[in-house]
């Protein structure tokens, strides 16, 4: 008996800068030859896409996949160098020729999501991941479950916080991104001044802020909306997901006019399917929703008319020329955007030059420490003047923390 099943290289394209342009044929290219030398006659391997590999080995009715387990090491090694851990899976699916295409042409985030919820998979077929040691674990895999939103209580004391959305022809602020820090954190949590302020764990933050919306909501008069930051992850993660619905049960329904969500870590292409899990999920409880993502070349294109209210880029923490090339290439796509009637904005802005060359292009939401640093309460519906931007830090407490 002859054992076929396609071999799916699963990368976390979130811990790389390449795009994805570039990363497919550099993944297709390290997997064939490793392939060619590793996997060798009477075994085959027939490339599909630059992810997907159909194998076959007409000696067993098993593949060897303590021989495939390798790939997964130097692959990682060589996009990712050392050190870096679960950046690359290997999973391996089964079954008939017609359910084998379909899973070939799936996005990965749909292959991620059917290994949370294997109905998913096309009819018929199994997924498995391929273990380090070349062990087949069977999704969705019995693991602890990471901390989620309904272990806000975990989060400790913590010190509440909110950042100004700019709007630079108004030349006034139209809402606030909100965040809560641990007072233990090393430094302030923010879902708008890049990486290093992103936190640990995300599905603790993502209840948190939602705590921190409603005493906002409570203790002052909120006039424009307040931005809840939540994970991407938190959002196609069935369990995690379930969760943070709930935690959003708390919330008074008539506060959904006040409420926007901005979801960070949106991959560069997410499927029609998880866009729609996340619209489900949010749509009776916030009344507008933004995409922040770290990729220029958003694919945008492959979002209907008026999908999501805003798609926000958040410039990467490298030099300014770097940061200046991804500002421009953002804003070189606002034609796509206007023809979808989807707002582009700015966020992670740290520097005059950025700030003015982003106004000069037009992008209608600026958001970063540039703008304005952490306040403890929201600032939304003030005007300011750009010549007066940044606004400063005015609480000592959150400045301590930065």
């Amino acid at each position: 008996m002859t054992a076929v099943s396609c071999l799916r290289v699963m990368v976390d394209a979130n811990r790389t800068d390449l795009p994805a342009e570039t990363l497919g044929p550099l993944v297709a290219k390290y997997t064939t030859i490793f392939l060619e030398v590793r996997w060798v006659r009477p075994r085959t391997a027939d490339p599909l896409t630059h992810y997907c590999y159909l194998l076959s080995d007409p000696q067993t009715d098993q593949l060897d996949t303590v021989e495939l387990a390798h790939l997964a090491t130097e692959l990682q090694e060589r996009l990712f160098g050392t050190g870096v851990e679960d950046a690359v899976k290997l999973v391996l699916f089964e079954g008939e020729p017609e359910a084998i295409r379909a899973f070939t042409a799936a996005s990965a985030e749909e292959v991620a999501l059917a290994m949370e919820d294997p109905g998913r998979l096309p009819k018929g077929g199994r997924l498995r991941r391929i273990a380090a040691d070349g062990s087949l674990i069977d999704v969705p895999e019995e693991v602890r479950a990471p901390k989620g939103p309904v272990d806000d209580a975990n989060f400790g004391p913590s010190i509440d916080g909110a950042q100004g959305i700019y709007f630079p022809k108004a030349r006034a602020f139209v809402g606030d991104v909100i965040s809560c820090t641990p007072s233990r954190a090393a430094t302030y949590y923010s879902a708008v001044d890049g990486d290093e302020h992103l936190p640990d764990e995300s599905g603790s933050f993502d209840g948190s802020c939602v705590m921190t919306a409603l005493r906002f909501l409570v203790d002052f008069p909120v006039v424009t909306p307040l931005y809840v930051p939540v994970s991407f992850s938190t959002l196609v993660r069935p369990t995690q997901r379930a969760d943070y619905v709930e935690l959003l049960g708390i919330l008074p329904a008539e506060t959904r006019s006040q409420l926007a969500a901005t979801v960070y870590d949106v991959p560069r292409a997410p499927s029609f399917q998880s866009l729609k899990i996340i619209h489900e999920a949010l749509r009776d409880h916030v009344s507008s929703l933004d995409l922040r993502t770290q990729d220029p070349d958003f694919e945008v294109r492959q979002l209907a008319e008026k999908t999501v209210t805003s798609v926000t880029l958040v410039l990467p923490n490298a030099s300014q020329e770097v940061r200046t090339a991804a500002l421009r290439r953002f804003a070189s796509h606002a034609p796509e955007y206007r023809r979808r009637r989807i707002w582009p904005g700015l966020s992670n802005i740290r520097y005059r030059a950025e700030r003015e060359l982003a106004i000069s292009l037009g992008f209608p939401f600026l958001t970063g420490p540039g703008i304005c640093r952490l306040q403890s309460e929201p600032i939304g519906g003030r005007a300011w003047e750009v010549g007066a931007l940044p606004v400063l830090t005015i609480d000592r407490s959150l400045a301590a923390t930065g």
